[in-house]
């Protein structure tokens, strides 16, 4: 998953979060093969330690293993849309807009933002 060391041993003296890590690592392999990239294995260690509600973790897998929510960003709005929704099933529709699934901002537009909302409060 690309843990350091130091992460990897700390991870295993936390009994829960070492177990459901590992079930959202075996997960994210059936879509993505034995290999996890690092990106997708600190949001899954993020996913992992950070989920309350282990109901969802399947549902928020299947999203980062599709690379539909890879952005530590997306993974907090995500976690914070799941928690602030609790009952089944999900809006998938609602969940993709606030999580900004299909969103993608070059730093180039990031860069034209910037320097339109300088502009207009240049006076």
């Amino acid at each position: 998953l690309g843990l350091s060391e130091h992460k990897a041993r700390e991870t295993l003296k936390n009994t829960a979060l070492s177990a459901q890590l590992r079930e959202a690592a075996t997960q994210a392999q059936q879509t993505l093969g034995s290999t996890i990239d690092k990106a997708t294995g600190t949001l899954l260690y993020g996913l992992a330690s950070r989920l309350r509600d282990p109901r969802r973790l399947s549902f928020l897998v299947s999203y980062i293993a599709n690379k539909k929510i890879h952005t530590e960003l997306q993974l907090s709005a995500a976690l914070e849309y799941v928690r602030s929704h609790p009952l089944d099933p999900i809006n998938t529709e609602d969940f993709e807009q606030e999580c900004g699934v299909g969103v993608m901002v070059t730093p180039e537009q990031i860069e034209e933002a910037v320097e339109a909302a300088i502009n207009r409060h240049r006076p």
